[in-house]
């Protein structure tokens, strides 16, 4: 039997299959780390939740406290971040009512920030640092 490439995920502090997916999520959460003040501790990848009965899971959610502020949807390099991949991370996102929703391949990356309360939503030119959450 092949032993199938892996790599220690230092967010679920365990070794895990190292996936075309697998690898831009390892990529994207490091960077936020290194690059833009992110707490290791802030970052839960493959949070569960409930959506209409049903279990699904978000590749990974930032929270400030125990606030959801950034849902994020990794897809493989080679898949198209396109409207379905926006869909589902909104379908997500009506249970967590997270401000900002980032999409990322690797070589495209939306960031969007949602105002609830105007009912508005805005892309964003980057990701934003930590402390302006």
């Amino acid at each position: 039997m092949e032993r199938k490439p892996q790599i220690f995920d230092k967010f679920r502090k365990k070794y895990v299959a190292l996936t075309p997916e697998e690898e831009v999520r390892q990529w994207f959460c490091n960077y936020l780390v290194e690059s833009k003040g992110y707490p290791l501790l802030s970052i839960s990848t493959e949070a569960g939740l409930k959506l209409n009965g049903s279990s699904r899971r978000c590749d990974t959610i930032v929270y400030k406290g125990v606030t959801p502020m950034i849902l994020i949807e990794f897809k493989a390099p080679d898949v198209a971040i396109d409207s379905s991949v926006m869909e589902q991370a909104i379908s997500y996102n009506t249970k967590l009512k997270a401000p900002y929703i980032i999409l990322t391949n690797s070589k495209t990356t939306f960031c969007v920030k949602f105002d609830f309360t105007a009912g508005t939503h805005q892309f964003l030119n980057d990701i934003p640092e930590y402390n302006v959450l």
